[in-house]
Parts: structure tokens; C-alpha cells; sequence
């Protein structure tokens, strides 16, 4: 039976080697672009589309360059925290982390005009952030990890060196289910998730009052980053269920020891970078009201991985067998395109923005990924799972005093992916703190909140044993603190 169900498998999973590593969900990833920037704009929860709050607020339109009323400089800094609570196998586990980072660095010249405006900046500003962190445990009596081991071909390798993937006389087995036709004794799983890193934009933008009340910009930008993948797995045998195996090997008797635990370690890290272009419109029919228009065109990112994989078998006797695969891998994602609008007010002692997005995800590609048939594989999925989305940001600024000025924003991000259909909310609140005339404290704090639900593996149903998988599934609720900090100096 081993030998039949084996064959089986290589035949079914034979076309899916190499796709292990990227899926639909890289894409979104790197697609995603959160409200940061600098301090004021992330106070406003980034709906100051048509009104200028700082370098950042180029990257939402960058017409609102042209509204810069001085010259200036800015620097900011964010502190990143992510609070995941995840159920695995109906047990809840909370895990944490923190980051520090540059937020943006901005210079603004406003050069002496007669009529009008003309205003040039460059910079950078953090677009977006890849903090998750999850911790779960619990005892799982229908899978093992070396089920989905054996089952992919990414894996399969250095399991087998590892023996977390045996083979007799009679075939080939994850090490704890020799017998494919038997029920599976059950298996403690430990496991902790953390993602890191941050996507930010070196820029520059130039823009006009043009005619009369209409402004225009555009801005060009070059996006870098780095992400960083860690996965610790950990399976053992507390309970003493898996005994020795009996069996066979070159016709002669052999005993495989009974497996303690069983240790995988997944590592991926990766460089960003791109190429991003802008252009926008602002229109301002009275001092107190202004419309603005902006198109993103998709950027095209290049992604340079290196990974590695290490699995490690130990046994009850003191045994330790184990085995790693280092790789690299480059490819290309064109990420969706973007087409906002959104309304300011000035002059009044209470001013109000909103802007609405909307964003391309169903058009986002793999390119240059070196598998022709996975390259077309992945951007099906693509196009057969995401769907364009709207995204609504509101906010207020209370401008009655150059000293101290409260501003307070909200943000509300439906899921790009029908299978993943979860909304992702940012509230927003910040202080520009006027030291003087010419110098100020930014400072922010942003909460986004949202559900998640992640397939940890999957395994061959052997209990069907009708050519089903079945999936290990993580579910988490999601909360991360951004915290910003930037001065700002006008001359």
C-alpha cells in the first residue's frame, strides 16, 4: 500500500516543484501600501489627498506639493509593534514584536514666484510595513509535519536526508506514520512565525499652480526594502505514542528508533527594490475647499530571496540525524496600480479630508520568475482570487493654534482576496507641537486592527484516502501600534 499511495503522490505533485517558495500572497504583500509616511499624514490616517501636511503627502497626490505655503526640512522615526493572538488546533496563543525604523527624510524648496507656485521636494518615506508575529501550540491527532513533507517537493529532499522520511523494503513513509492504512497516533506542535521588515520610497516631486486654483505634480520615486521570514517548528513526542519500527532494509531485519522530535526551520530573506511613478491634479474653487485626482501606475518590483531550510530528527536513543538546503531565487512582481480622490477644507478652525482609492489588485503579475508554466500558474491565482477594492480614509485637523494641533484620522481597507475575505482598520491620532515659528514636533500613533487566517500546511487525508488534502489552519486577530516621531524646520 506504502508503495502505491507513493507513487500516487509523485505523479500528482510532480508539476507543483518550484512553486513551493512564492504564492499569490507575495504579490499582495508587497502590493500593500499602509498610511505611515511622516507623522502628520499618519496622524490623519493618510487622507490628506488634496491638502499638504508634509513631504509624505506626495505620495498620496503629488499636486499637494504645489500647496507648501515654505520651504522646509523633516526627519521622523517609527516604532512598530505587532500583537498576535492565533487558534491552532482550538488552543489561543498570544506572540509579540517590535521594530525601529526611519519613517521618512524630506526636503521641500518653494522657489519665489510672482504668480502662482512652483515647488520641487525629494526624499523618503516608509510606504508600508511586514511586521506579523504568531506563537501556537497544541497536540494534533490527524497530522504530522512530516506528512506535508513528504507530500512536497520543495521539502522532500532534505527530510529525506534528515530521515524525517524513511524508506524500507516495502517503500518510502514519513517517519511517524509507517502504515499508511492505521490511525495516526497524534504529535505535540510548537510553533512560532515572525515576519519583519519595512518597504519604504526615495522620491522626488515637483509641482505648480499651473493656471489659476489648479495645481498639478508628478513625482518619480524608487521604492527599497527588505522582508524577513523566520519559521520555528517544533514536533515531540511527549506522550511516548511512536515506538520503534520493526521492519526491513536490503532483506535484512532493521529497527528504526523511536523519533523524540522532529525540528524544521524555514528562513527567507529578501531585498526590494522598484520603480514608481505619480501624477496628480488639485483644484481649488474657493480658499476653503479643494478636489484632488492622483493615478499611482504599478510599480514593478524586483525581489532577490535567499532561504533555507533545516530539518532535524532526533531520537529517544540520543540519535540526531539532520539536513539543510540553502537557495536563491530572483523574480519580478508588478504590483497594482492605484486612482484616488479625495476633498480637503482649510481656513476653518476644524478642517476635514477624505480621500477614496482605488486599487488594482486582480492586475498584479509575476514576470521573469524563470518557470514559464509556474509564472502562468501563479498569475491565474491571481486573477482567479483578488478583486479590485476600495479604500476610504476621513480625518480632521483642529488648526485653532500654531502651538499645539490635534489631528485624528481613520482609515477602512477591504481584503483584496475572495478566499481571505477579512478588513483591515487603522484609527489615527497625532500632535504638532509648535516650538517656535520656524520649528516643530510631529508626533503619531496609529492602531490597525484586522482578522487573518493562514494555512500553517497541508496533508494527504490517509483517512479518506480519496485523493484529498486537508489543511492545518491558523487563525489570528491582528493588532499593530505604529508610533511616529519628526521635527520639522521651515525657512
Amino acid at each position: 500500500m506504502r508503495i502505491t499511495i507513493t507513487g500516487l503522490l509523485c505523479l500528482f505533485l510532480a508539476g507543483l516543484a518550484g512553486v513551493q517558495a512564492q504564492n499569490r500572497f507575495d504579490a499582495l504583500r508587497f502590493s500593500t501600501q499602509l498610511p505611515m509616511f511622516d507623522a502628520a499624514n499618519a496622524a490623519m490616517a493618510g487622507s490628506m489627498h488634496a491638502n499638504f501636511a508634509g513631504y509624505g503627502s506626495t505620495l498620496r497626490n503629488p499636486a499637494s506639493l504645489a500647496l507648501a505655503r515654505e520651504s522646509s526640512v523633516s526627519f521622523g522615526l517609527s516604532m512598530r509593534d505587532v500583537s498576535e493572538s492565533a487558534i491552532y488546533l482550538d488552543n489561543r496563543r498570544s506572540f509579540d514584536d517590535n521594530q525601529v525604523g526611519i519613517s521618512h527624510a524630506g526636503y521641500v524648496y518653494r522657489f519665489p514666484t510672482v504668480q502662482g507656485s512652483l515647488v520641487i521636494g525629494g526624499g523618503y518615506n516608509q510606504i508600508s510595513s511586514f511586521n506579523r508575529a504568531f506563537r501556537v501550540s497544541g497536540f494534533n491527532q490527524n497530522s504530522s509535519i512530516t506528512d506535508y513533507f513528504f507530500d512536497n517537493p520543495f521539502y522532500f529532499d532534505v527530510a529525506f536526508d534528515a530521515f524525517a522520511i524513511e524508506e524500507d523494503d516495502f517503500g518510502i513513509f514519513p517517519v511517524l506514520r509507517p502504515f499508511f492504512d492505521e490511525p495516526f497516533l497524534g504529535i505535540d506542535q510548537t510553533a512560532n512565525q515572525v515576519e519583519s521588515g519595512q518597504l519604504g520610497e526615495f522620491s522626488i516631486s515637483v509641482a505648480s499652480e499651473f493656471v489659476e486654483n489648479l495645481f498639478a505634480g508628478i513625482s518619480l520615486g524608487i521604492p527599497v526594502g527588505t522582508y524577513s521570514y523566520r519559521l520555528d517548528f517544533l514536533e515531540r513526542d511527549t506522550d511516548f505514542l511512536h515506538d520503534e519500527i520493526f521492519t526491513e532494509i536490503g532483506g535484512e531485519p532493521f529497527t528504526i528508533p523511536a523519533v523524540d522530535r522532529i525540528i524544521w526551520k524555514d528562513r527567507i530573506d529578501a531585498d526590494i527594490t522598484g520603480f514608481s511613478a505619480r501624477a496628480g491634479l488639485i483644484y481649488k474653487p474657493i480658499d476653503a475647499l479643494s478636489f484632488g485626482i492622483s493615478y499611482s501606475m504599478p510599480t514593478r518590483y524586483r525581489i532577490d530571496e535567499s532561504y533555507s531550510v533545516f530539518i532535524e530528527t532526533r531520537y529517544e536513543n540520543g540519535g540526531i540525524e539532520n539536513a539543510e538546503m540553502l537557495g536563491s531565487n530572483s523574480y519580478e512582481i508588478r504590483t497594482a496600480s492605484r486612482f484616488s480622490f479625495g476633498m480637503s477644507t482649510h481656513t476653518f478652525p476644524i478642517n476635514l479630508s477624505a480621500n477614496v482609492e482605488r486599487v488594482g489588485y486582480n492586475r498584479m503579475e509575476f514576470r521573469n520568475f524563470g518557470d514559464l508554466g509556474a509564472e502562468i500558474d501563479l498569475n491565474d491565482s491571481i486573477r482567479d482570487d483578488f478583486r479590485d477594492v476600495f479604500n476610504f480614509s476621513v480625518g480632521a485637523s483642529i488648526d485653532v493654534s500654531d502651538v499645539v494641533r490635534p489631528r485624528f484620522g481613520y482609515a477602512y481597507m477591504p481584503a483584496a482576496s475572495r478566499s481571505n475575505d477579512f478588513v483591515s482598520q487603522i484609527v489615527s491620532g497625532g500632535l504638532s507641537i509648535g516650538v517656535n515659528q520656524n520649528f516643530s514636533i510631529d508626533l503619531a500613533l496609529q492602531y490597525n486592527f484586522f482578522d487573518d487566517h493562514q494555512v500553517l500546511y497541508d496533508y494527504y487525508d490517509y483517512k479518506a484516502d480519496d485523493g484529498s488534502f486537508r489543511t492545518q489552519d491558523v487563525r489570528s486577530n491582528i493588532e499593530r501600534f505604529n508610533a511616529f516621531v519628526g521635527i520639522n524646520l521651515k525657512f
